[in-house]
């Protein structure tokens, strides 16, 4: 699916992510540490790692800035406890900045002589993160300005290295204001680089005075319900770029909306999206898509991919059914010597004084009452990978009927490139501003629900056929799955999205503003992961769905798909299971 950003930009980004990943996993021996959709994670999890000179950007920084990033998060998973730090965390905004930036600066000053490498890149970091921000005017902010004097004051202080020479005549007149109060709290954090507990009180010493100065500044602009400096600062320095949370999904220091009320949130934010006409939308079998002559010769094909592959079937039914199963009961054990009283054979303790098995206990057997559906993105830069997902997709729907799971396979696309009629009457009618959706929807159904395999073979080999492949609306078909899965019958329903990347419609992203149709697909699918009725994961092809999805999986699909493969995706269902 093409991409709004560049595509090759974002797999470039990703391959530097990849590549910063492993060597930050041989450093910190945290073999479960990867990035998702940009974000540190452990175990699929935030890692809490959220000093804003750790987040270069490929459009602005070089490979050695990454190198420095990577260098930083690995000493910092091996020197910093993450909860005796969220323990010690400040209450206000500025104050988690600062403690935020703080603990970083210490775990980079122990990094070890034998690695000259990595100071020099720890270094080249911190600089060229300095200079992004001084660029960006946010020094005449007067509170960023305060909190970059007390960045560069304490790396000098730690590093033994001089402050920045390009902003030193900036910084001096708060260097000097901020010098008495704050000396004592420097030379404790000095002395305590190697004790987290000990520089973390010196460092709630040195932010009291912060915040009682920010108080004051802000106190005198007056600001009038408008957005605060100290607010200003701690969103340009970035803080929130790694959202962080406890296992009950609150943010540290912060309290949340109640899950109805957030739900609600989600609900009212998806009624700002727009639709121009929905006139000329459909969903479509594809036997009404792809005649039956073309069916049957794309058949043949997928059969030959198929038999081309090294997967065995009944083995995966067998795990898929250990995951997807619950215990149901089924009827009683009897003769047991433990559990309920079985009054039927209370006689027999009257001849058998040393009679033992008058108990019964209840005998559960594994049930699977479950429903995939399988989501595949037709839009035209799926074609390249279109060979092995059909296969995929396929492979997953033989073994889950084998499980006893009930299937559907469905793909959505446009009717036509870049609007067609919608757009041109769009035109005709004066190009009136944010019309939303501009173009008519195609909704396939490969195979429904209630269909079993062997009679929807023909079917599901249409998805083979090049010219369905065109734009794609993810967010609206999202909504179009799920609703054909609500009032079924099966008690846990699974949703998998197969993509290779955002939304894209032309005609939709030249008339409305940026990022309307990502920022739709995001509002569905948080919407749906909060509904809680539905599982929803995402399978991303040569591109990372994280932005999106919660529960995803990038991957590189071989030319011959190897139980490796089916093993990644049953792992991410048995996590969230």
């Amino acid at each position: 699916m093409a991409n709004n950003n560049n595509p090759r930009q974002e797999r470039l980004q990703q391959q530097v992510e990849e590549l910063c990943g492993a060597s930050i996993r041989a450093l910190s021996g945290e073999r479960q540490f990867a990035y998702r959709g940009r974000r540190p994670e452990i175990n699929g999890r935030p890692s809490g790692i959220r000093a804003p000179h750790l987040k270069p950007d490929l459009a602005k920084d070089d490979f050695t800035s990454f190198r420095g990033a990577a260098d930083g998060i690995a000493l910092r998973l091996q020197h910093s406890d993450r909860d005796l730090h969220q323990q010690m965390m400040p209450e206000s905004a500025v104050g988690q900045l600062l403690f935020e930036l703080l603990e970083q600066l210490r775990v980079e000053t122990l990094v070890e002589d034998k690695y000259p490498g990595a100071k020099k890149n720890l270094d080249y970091r911190y600089k060229a993160w300095c200079a992004e921000f001084c660029a960006s005017n946010m020094t005449e902010n007067h509170v960023g300005l305060l909190v970059y004097t007390v960045a560069q004051v304490v790396w000098s202080r730690l590093s033994g290295q001089p402050v920045n020479e390009a902003t030193e005549g900036l910084i001096e007149p708060h260097r000097m204001m901020l010098a008495p109060h704050i000396g004592g709290a420097l030379v404790g954090m000095k002395r305590n680089v190697h004790d987290q507990v000990k520089f973390g009180e010196s460092a709630h010493e040195l932010i009291q005075v912060i915040d009682e100065l920010v108080t004051q500044l802000d106190d005198a602009d007056d600001v009038d319900g408008s957005e605060s400096k100290a607010d200003e600062a701690v969103r340009n320095f970035g803080l929130i770029l790694y959202p962080d949370s406890d296992q009950n999904g609150e943010m540290p220091g912060q309290a949340t909306q109640s899950h109805r009320d957030r739900y609600r949130d989600l609900l009212d934010a998806l009624e700002s999206y727009q639709i121009y006409s929905t006139e000329n939308d459909r969903v479509i079998e594809a036997e009404k898509l792809v005649p039956e002559f073309l069916r049957k010769k794309l058949r043949v094909q997928l059969d030959e991919l198929i038999r081309g592959q090294g997967v065995n079937v009944p083995r995966l039914a067998r795990d898929l059914a250990m995951i997807l199963s619950a215990p149901e009961l089924d009827g009683w054990n009897f003769g047991e010597e433990e559990g309920y009283l079985d009054a039927r054979r209370l006689n027999k303790l009257v001849t058998s004084p040393d009679f033992r098995q008058l108990f019964r206990k209840e005998r559960y057997q594994p049930h699977n009452n479950c429903m995939v559906t399988f989501l595949m993105d037709n839009s035209g830069s799926m074609k390249e990978h279109i060979g092995q997902v059909a296969t995929l997709i396929e492979i997953m729907c033989r073994a889950l009927e084998k499980a006893g799971a009930s299937t559907e396979i469905l793909g959505f696309t446009t009717r036509y490139w870049q609007g067609g009629k919608l757009f041109k009457r769009w035109i005709g009618e004066g190009r009136k501003p944010n019309p939303g959706r501009l173009t008519s929807l195609e909704h396939i159904v490969y195979k429904d629900a209630d269909t079993p395999m062997r009679h929807a073979r023909k079917n599901i080999s249409a998805m083979l056929k090049p010219d369905i492949f065109k734009e794609g609306i993810d967010g609206e078909a999202l909504l179009w799955a799920a609703d054909r899965m609500v009032g079924r019958p099966e008690e846990r329903r699974i949703l998998i999205v197969l993509s290779d990347g955002c939304p894209m419609e032309t005609a939709t992203n030249q008339a409305n503003e940026q990022d309307y149709l990502d920022n739709h697909l995001k509002q569905v699918a948080s919407m749906l992961e909060a509904r809680g009725d539905i599982e929803l994961y995402a399978l991303g092809f040569g591109l990372d769905l994280s932005p999106y999805y919660r529960h995803n999986l990038a991957l590189d699909l071989p030319e011959t798909l190897e139980n490796s493969v089916f093993k990644e995706i049953l792992k991410l269902l048995a996590r969230r299971r």
